[in-house]
């Protein structure tokens, strides 16, 4: 008979619920934590200009290396400019809510219903905000290319540029020119904690000879290198270390690899503005911190993977999503963290 354990109790628990979806990435895991319970039913929009260079610029390494032409059949090219700030919010909600491109009366009434531009209360002048060739020009590509993504031609070049420097700077060459068994975004999936956690890495390398196994994420960014333990913690790029090192059995297990061993964790940083690619190695220290918690110097305190799954359990098995556990058991009534202070 099989033991009952908490796992076996949670995983049927949670199969018993067929609202409830199972798999979870580390950026979902990571917008819970920033975000709280919400994120668990109304995930943070995750479109953004940031997000889509970086997801182009994986693939378009993917076609370099692979001699693929993925790129081509994902994306496509855009001579102008997207419309940004309100205009662009705009665009969007077109694009999301629209089979067809409404006519001007029609966007007239989304503008009115959303309260753009609500100190403009002449209809012409309102008009004339967004009767513009950008707007209708953007509007058009993306109905007419419905299933790609847009990248403008700026984008484009850079995203070239960045590419052709981590194949070929002296800090990355190595990574991408090499006798080992190269993987480019390897999926996988596993189970953990009562939930299949799932990803896909960017490069994965298996040296056969001395048994060992590379994993590498590629980061983009506007800001300079030094800056990258920053956005590490804000944008708790760690839970993707911990979720993705904990596949690493289940990758063995799916490609024959017995005896093999996990190299430390490396992100590959390039700025777009500074364009040189950086290589962070993530140390046991910061492994460990990912997995069950760290607290900072100034005395705040991050919680780790373990314990975020434990609350992402908490809030789907009692569909409580407004607030914190915290907050539902103990009925709004709380004590103001004193940790990071010191009384003279």
């Amino acid at each position: 008979m099989k033991e009952i354990t908490k796992e076996n109790k949670l995983e049927q628990l949670l199969n018993d619920e067929e609202n409830i979806d199972l798999k979870l990435s580390y950026s979902r895991i990571s917008d819970f934590s920033r975000n709280g319970a919400k994120a668990l039913i109304r995930p943070s929009n995750p479109e953004g200009d940031g997000l889509r260079f970086g997801s182009y610029v994986d693939d378009l390494l993917v076609d370099k290396v692979t001699n693929n032409n993925l790129c081509k059949d994902l994306y496509v090219v855009y001579d102008d400019n997207k419309p940004t700030a309100t205009l662009g919010t705009l665009c969007d909600i077109i694009i999301d809510n629209y089979d067809t491109i409404p006519d001007k009366n029609t966007v007239l009434k989304i503008v009115k219903h959303n309260g753009f531009w609500s100190t403009t209360k002449d209809e012409t002048k309102l008009i004339a905000n967004f009767d513009k060739d950008e707007f209708w020009n953007y509007i058009k590509i993306k109905f007419e290319t419905k299933d790609k993504v847009v990248v403008t031609q700026k984008e484009s070049q850079d995203a070239e540029e960045c590419v052709d420097l981590l194949l070929n700077h002296k800090h990355t060459h190595h990574l991408f020119n090499n006798d080992f068994e190269n993987h480019y975004q390897y999926k996988f999936e596993y189970f953990y904690k009562g939930f299949n956690l799932r990803g896909i890495i960017d490069k994965m390398s298996i040296n056969h000879k001395n048994k060992i196994v590379y994993m590498e994420d590629i980061k983009t960014g506007s800001s300079r290198a030094d800056e990258f333990t920053k956005s590490f913690i804000k944008y708790c790029y760690y839970f993707q270390e911990a979720v993705y090192v904990k596949a690493f059995d289940s990758i063995c297990e799916q490609l024959g690899l017995v005896g093999y061993t996990l190299a430390p964790f490396k992100f590959i940083f390039i700025g777009r503005g500074e364009k040189v690619p950086h290589v962070f190695e993530i140390s046991d220290k910061w492994h460990n911190a990912a997995i069950n918690g760290f607290t900072t110097k100034a005395g705040y305190r991050y919680k780790g993977l373990d314990e975020n799954l434990d609350l992402i359990y908490y809030h789907w098995k009692n569909k409580l999503y407004d607030f914190s556990q915290e907050v539902y058991e103990n009925n709004g009534s709380l004590i103001l963290n004193d940790d990071f202070i010191e009384v003279n």
